[in-house]
């Protein structure tokens, strides 16, 4: 990419939210924590455009900006489920005192199988990874070398699973089969909170996979 990715944390739980440059102007956002919206409004290019919404799953913290980026931005919105806030922790929101995200509309639910598309000129690979949630997703760009994890990854831990729709057995197998038996190690993995880190230091330091 001639553009280096761009990332934004913000939201009560320090959510991350990624601007990846994709060609003739066009980037791709994963997720969209509150703050995203306005934070994507003042850091894009002048005359470029954000076309694609990734949303690793919909937890609120995830999701709280979707719906104000794809009303400013005629971005289309991507996920493994149409908009449900039976996936949203709305009873967790409400005892923190979290307003529920509003309303978004995804352009096609990509479902539960792996799969391939190509948003703004970039080919992507779709690994479904239910166990942290059950519509979880992680996004991977082979030529780029980058895996988005969401919450199913983060540098020295995985996601918790004792949420709805949480599953710790099938979380560890989805990410020994599809991230750690078929990518490189040395793919740069960008998680749902808290900083980068790598497929081959995962394997070595992360005591859920070691």
């Amino acid at each position: 990419m001639a553009t280096e990715l761009m990332q934004y944390s913000g939201g009560a739980l320090g959510c991350n939210g990624y601007l990846v440059p994709g060609s003739q102007g066009e980037w791709v956002a994963v997720d969209a924590p509150e703050g995203f919206a306005a934070w994507v409004r003042r850091t894009l290019p002048e005359h470029n455009r954000l076309t694609h919404l990734l949303l690793t799953h919909q937890h609120f913290d995830h999701t709280a900006d979707a719906a104000l980026l794809q009303r400013t931005t005629g971005c289309r919105v991507h996920a493994v489920s149409a908009c449900d806030s039976s996936l949203s922790l709305a009873e967790h929101a409400a005892m923190w005192g979290i307003p529920l995200p509003e309303t978004f509309s995804v352009e096609k639910p990509l479902g539960s199988a792996d799969s391939e598309a190509n948003w703004a000129g970039l080919s992507w690979r779709v690994l479904p990874l239910p166990g942290h949630s059950a519509d979880g997703v992680a996004y991977y760009l082979p030529e780029q070398g980058i895996l988005f994890s969401g919450d199913s990854l983060f540098a020295g831990s995985i996601g918790r699973t004792d949420l709805p729709g949480g599953n710790l057995d099938k979380l560890l197998k989805q990410l020994h089969e599809k991230l750690f038996s078929l990518l490189p190690p040395q793919t740069r993995v960008y998680p749902g909170h808290g900083p980068s880190t790598t497929l081959g230091e995962e394997l070595i330091n992360n005591p859920y996979i070691a």
